[in-house]
């Protein structure tokens, strides 16, 4: 299908909703995607399927603790930028491009290079959700060095970064993201169109836009857009669906190190009192929710916030005191519960002592 500006706030509304909190505050990039696309022309998004296996295709995303971006404005071009420099480094064109998460403005990134250069963006994603680092993609779980990179900060100034796993790139790219202001835009991930059919969670943008058009057809209260969301989700590659909790946020604690967002959210339960108060774990997205002593869902299983009224989704940098919210779990895709998934992105990869139990089983044991 053909991609217009009029998706690009259904895009982004839904894909703000996957993204657990994190992926950055869709606002700035969404205009910026429009004004690219109603000046380029549309975009085509492509099913995995329909790519050639010797395509080459490169991710795009941003860097950075999610919060920087409500201050630190984009100039428009630093995934333009990225792109070109890592294109000129391995002597290759990109075929198409794709989001290395379904997360807020770093679904849009992808649309706002390939407008202007003409180019497709695949219908998936490498992580069904936003992560915080960036060996935690499908890619690199699976085997695909995300090095050679490009990054880049508002001002062009770039940096290119080899190593010999995603694992020190990640240390690596988080400091330079700090010097260039907490912030910056990578390229990455080269692949061809055989191997990242492999890696990929397949549609995911298209989940998107259509959650996100269910948002935006009408001011929806929380509980009958999870009857929306169900049916959007049984007929993806995403597992089940169940509210857990509507409840009054009473608390945030909230710090901005090494390059991330981390908060601990404590939420009154406004349903069923005595489960006692929630407690969410931040690392820029929304990680592991626990009440009184149980656990009721983890990463990487997707836990999402939305407005009890408007089911709009908030992200992890505007929760706030005094809202009244509704806590949705989305069991993860099949390809992010997989042994070496789990390794790197289930609770013990941030320091969580507690093994990933599946939300279903979590909520059969609850019931």
């Amino acid at each position: 299908m053909k991609i217009s500006p009029d998706d690009i706030d259904r895009i982004a509304a839904g894909s703000a909703f996957l993204a657990t909190g994190g992926g950055g505050d869709p606002y700035v990039g969404s205009l910026v995607a429009k004004r690219a696309l109603s000046e380029f022309g549309d975009v085509e998004l492509m099913d995995l399927n329909d790519l050639a296996d010797s395509a080459i295709v490169i991710a795009v995303g941003g860097i950075g603790a999610p919060v920087i971006s409500l201050e630190k404005l984009p100039n428009g071009r630093e995934q333009d930028w990225a792109l070109e420099h890592l294109e000129r480094f391995i002597g290759k064109s990109a075929d198409a491009l794709i989001a290395y998460e379904v997360g807020g403005v770093n679904s849009l990134l992808t649309f706002i290079a390939a407008a202007r250069r003409g180019l497709p963006v695949l219908d998936g994603d490498g992580m069904g959700r936003a992560l915080p680092e960036m060996q935690m993609t499908t890619f690199s779980i699976h085997g695909v060095n995300g090095t050679p990179m490009v990054v880049v900060d508002e001002h062009g100034n770039n940096a290119v970064v080899t190593t010999c796993d995603t694992n020190k790139a990640e240390r690596i790219t988080r400091n330079i993201a700090l010097a260039m202001g907490g912030q910056c835009t990578s390229a990455e991930s080269v692949m061809t169109g055989a191997l990242v059919k492999k890696v990929s969670i397949p549609k995911s943008i298209t989940l998107s836009m259509e959650i996100g058009r269910r948002l935006r057809m009408t001011s929806n209260n929380a509980d009958e857009f999870i009857e929306d969301l169900r049916e959007l989700i049984d007929k993806s590659v995403y597992g089940v669906v169940e509210k857990l909790l509507v409840g009054k946020v009473v608390d945030v604690e909230r710090k901005t190190e090494g390059g991330f967002d981390y908060a601990t959210i404590v939420l009154d339960d406004l349903e069923k009192k005595e489960r006692g108060q929630m407690r969410i774990s931040v690392q820029n997205e929304f990680l592991f929710a626990e009440q009184n002593g149980a656990v009721r869902a983890s990463v990487p299983d997707l836990i999402c916030i939305v407005d009890s009224e408007t089911a709009a989704p908030i992200t992890s940098d505007r929760i706030r005191y005094g809202q009244r919210v509704t806590v949705i779990a989305i069991g993860a895709p099949a390809i992010c519960r997989t042994p070496e998934a789990i390794a790197v992105i289930g609770p013990r990869a941030f320091s969580i002592d507690a093994d990933f139990v599946p939300l279903e089983q979590l909520t059969q044991s609850d019931s």
